[in-house]
């Protein structure tokens, strides 16, 4: 889990299904030494990681992610520079699987647009 060492969330604006998270980095990890010495920004993987955690948060339960049919990112998080930024998730259950569609920008910065299958964690 990467919430409270990677990034903490500052708040959450709930309409449901949609909802807006405000994350924080923590731009002294030790994953921006190696990604990458001198020049870090936040891994993409990463970004995939944040958008899990915080819809197993909102449902209250383990997921992982099943299918991406639209992961594009659009420009780099570099945590001296964008420190905080915002994460828009959209969701709908359907046949046992969440789909999760939104965004992860600041201000009109859109750094990554996804569209998500999500599946419950194999007890």
């Amino acid at each position: 889990m990467l919430r409270n060492d990677l990034y903490t969330v500052d708040s959450i604006n709930e309409n449901h299904p949609d909802f807006r998270v405000s994350v924080r980095l923590n731009g002294q990890h030790a994953i921006f030494k190696g990604h990458f010495p001198g020049h870090p920004v936040l891994p993409g993987v990463c970004m995939l990681e944040i958008i899990r955690e915080l819809m197993e948060d909102r449902l209250n339960q383990k997921l992982r992610i099943s299918k991406g049919p639209l992961i594009k990112f659009l420009a780099m998080i570099v945590p001296e520079k964008n420190a905080s930024f915002e994460v828009d998730l959209r969701y709908e259950i359907k046949e046992g699987s969440v789909y999760a569609s939104g965004r992860i920008f600041h201000e009109t910065t859109t750094f990554m647009k996804y569209n998500l299958q999500l599946i419950p964690e194999p007890v």
